[in-house]
């Protein structure tokens, strides 16, 4: 049986953004589209409000680095905390590198891969007005 759903969302701009499906799909087409209308909503409200981080922050320090060397290749929590205690002279403690790491990963910043037992990330495609949190 042919379906159709529609979704309007209204942005706080009066901008109206639509997304329908219709055919056969199932209940999981119509979660991935509510995620995507999520993100959507998200980076909408990432573009208007976010202020680039502060760079006296060991959030701003790590950033900053990871703009700086590694937007473009793979990276691991070990590589950036390596990085950090040679560029700032202050040792870092692993898991709060891993949880940075993992925060930017889950608001869409970087991407993340398992490999092996750890995690590799590299840098989402995203504009670099967005990459503040």
């Amino acid at each position: 049986m042919r379906k159709k759903v529609k979704v309007e969302i209204t942005d706080e701009e009066g901008t109206t953004y639509s997304l329908a499906l219709q055919g056969t799909f199932s209940q999981d087409k119509v979660m991935k589209m509510m995620e995507l209308l999520d993100l959507l909503g998200q980076r909408e409200h990432e573009t208007h409000s976010a202020a680039l981080p502060n760079e006296s922050t060991t959030f701003g320090k790590i950033l900053k680095l990871i703009q700086a060397s590694y937007n473009a290749k793979e990276f691991s929590s070990a590589d950036i905390a390596r990085d950090y205690e040679d560029t700032f002279a202050s040792s870092i403690p692993l898991s709060t590198v891993s949880t940075y790491l993992s925060r930017l990963a889950d608001k869409g910043t970087l991407n993340r891969q398992k490999f092996g037992n750890s995690w590799v990330y590299r840098v989402s495609h995203v504009p670099k007005d967005q990459l503040a949190m």
